[in-house]
């Protein structure tokens, strides 16, 4: 057995001593090309693990934001890899203080037979992130309008609306939360419609699951915290027929001297007025007047709101109306008598003299702007300049204060008379 094994060897011992050196050569390259270091670098998704208590405030937080990974490892291994066989992540979860910037560790994991083999390096390497606190608070609700008449057709049904619950949780950042005041539930038309089947009202009362609006202490919308609702009531009560009339406002007191009254209007100029007598009957009224409203002391239009007063034997279906008056300034005018004339320009040692030394000035203009005015505003001259020996005609000018209107002068052109005295 031996003899036969030797004689195997033997034969063809060269060729096989060359297959065996090849493969040990191709074994080295092998192993060599294996124990390689490179490198790769890959584009993987970053996903981010939310904390269960803090809300990010400032940070990445975008699922499909992509990090940098680089990975060194032996080069068979290396080159295998796909960017999908890497996972890279950052866990807030790790964040123990909110309400300041913190590093966060970008984390990445590949295969596991590769564990221990290959070397990850994601860039950037941390993120920056800011935490807040959530919290819960109950806010109180409120509906606008939470009251008011409906119209469908010529019929006329009075509502009534109200937050089922007073006060509603409502959950956010706590530095936001903190601001918030109010819930406010805005009503829309819509919402207000009466239910209506068949002309008859199918229901008298309906809920709404609304949205709100969180407003501040002045009313101002608080933004980054989530949406939120509340459950509305609204109710509904037909109004028995109703008559429409005028609108009168009434006003008292005046109007200061240089100032009147152009006019006064309500909005609406008209309102319904439904009996309020047993009997149904329907006193004959044709207008509506409002309470008093006062003009003392006002120098520029204004609006208010105005109660209406009910005529005796009937309900109104809105209490209050605006109240637009309009207020101008009057023109005044004032008469400055003698004013005296002042020559400028005289020729040098002329004797000037005048026809009339001094003229009636008339001024108008607003009311605020004449009547303070006194002598001392105005001021009358000619111009004398240029005039030689002999009497000549020259209009009469007047100095007054901007923004007044010269009504007239009087007279209007003055004979200034001019002489040299001969030796």
């Amino acid at each position: 057995m031996i003899n036969r094994l030797l004689s195997l060897l033997k034969q063809d011992f060269w060729w096989k001593a060359l297959a065996v050196v090849l493969a040990l050569l191709l074994w080295v390259m092998v192993v060599q090309d294996y124990n390689k270091v490179t490198s790769v670098t890959f584009d993987v998704p970053l996903e981010v693990i939310s904390h269960p208590e803090y809300e990010l405030y400032e940070g990445r937080e975008d699922l499909e934001t992509q990090v940098e990974v680089r990975v060194t490892g032996p080069n068979l291994l290396v080159s295998s890899l796909k960017a999908t066989d890497l996972h890279a992540w950052v866990d807030y979860r790790t964040v123990q203080q909110p309400g300041r910037t913190q590093e966060v560790r970008v984390q990445v994991s590949g295969p596991e037979r590769f564990r221990g083999q290959v070397e990850y390096r994601p860039s950037p390497s941390t993120v920056s992130v800011t935490l807040v606190e959530n919290r819960t608070l109950t806010i109180p609700v409120v509906v606008t309008p939470d009251s008011g008449i409906v119209t469908v057709g010529q019929r006329e049904f009075r509502y009534t609306a109200a937050p089922v619950t007073e006060r509603i949780p409502v959950s956010g950042r706590a530095d936001y939360l903190g601001l918030v005041r109010t819930a406010v539930v805005a009503l829309q038309g819509a919402d207000l419609e009466p239910p209506l089947e068949d002309g008859r009202l199918a229901q008298a009362a309906a809920r709404l699951q609304k949205p709100v609006r969180l407003v501040d202490a002045v009313m101002q919308p608080v933004e980054k915290i989530p949406e939120h609702f509340a459950e509305v009531e609204i109710t509904w009560e037909e109004l028995p027929p109703g008559k429409r009339v005028a609108v009168q406002p009434q006003t008292t007191g005046s109007v200061p001297a240089g100032f009147e009254l152009v006019g006064v209007s309500a909005a609406p100029e008209s309102v319904t007025i439904r009996s309020a007598n047993l009997d149904g009957s329907l006193p004959s009224v044709s207008v509506v007047y409002t309470e008093p409203v006062d003009l003392t002391g006002q120098t520029q239009n204004f609006t208010t709101v105005a109660r209406l007063v009910a005529p005796a034997g009937t309900s109104l279906a809105q209490t209050s109306v605006e109240v637009t008056v309009l207020i101008r300034e009057v023109n005044a005018e004032k008469v400055f008598g003698a004013v005296p004339i002042v020559v400028q320009n005289a020729p040098e040692g002329a004797g000037v003299t005048l026809s009339d030394p001094t003229v009636e000035v008339r001024l108008t203009g607003r009311y605020s702007l004449v009547h303070p005015l006194d002598a001392s505003a105005v001021a009358a001259y000619v111009d004398a300049g240029g005039l030689g020996p002999g009497t000549h005609r020259v209009p009469v000018k007047v100095l007054y204060p901007p923004e007044i209107v010269e009504s007239a002068i009087d007279p209007a052109v003055v004979e200034v008379t001019i002489s040299f005295e001969t030796e």
